[in-house]
């Protein structure tokens, strides 16, 4: 089995599982779903960001420190949002916590390539 079929496996394992939770928590919490913060939507938009810059390239373009800085900076911005606002809106938390996952094993993912 290769890498990259394991690390798609994992990513399908952790989508069922933050359904799961998702779902969980909703059923749960059905009352309490508020409008999601400021702060949720912005980590959602700056993930959302870096996806696009980096799957068109533009990355590449600028310095390879900023560019890790901003890219965990952005993974810990989701994991704290998505973490902090669960009680407020859960399916913007998880998919919160889910692309900051994401980002996180794409750019490990990227290490373990270039380290080759």
């Amino acid at each position: 089995m290769s890498f990259t079929s394991l690390v798609m496996l994992l990513v399908l394992f952790l989508v069922f599982i933050f359904i799961a939770v998702g779902v969980t928590f909703h059923r749960k919490q059905r009352t309490t779903q508020n409008k999601p913060p400021l702060l949720a939507i912005s980590s959602l938009f700056l993930q959302l960001v870096l996806f696009v810059l980096f799957f068109t390239e533009i990355l590449v373009s600028f310095n390879e420190v900023f560019v890790d800085i901003l890219w965990w900076g952005t993974v810990i911005y989701g994991l704290a949002i998505g973490i902090k606002e669960i009680k407020n809106n859960v399916i913007v938390s998880m998919l919160t916590i889910f692309l900051s996952i994401l980002l996180a094993i794409l750019n490990l993912l990227l290490l373990f390539i270039t380290s080759m």
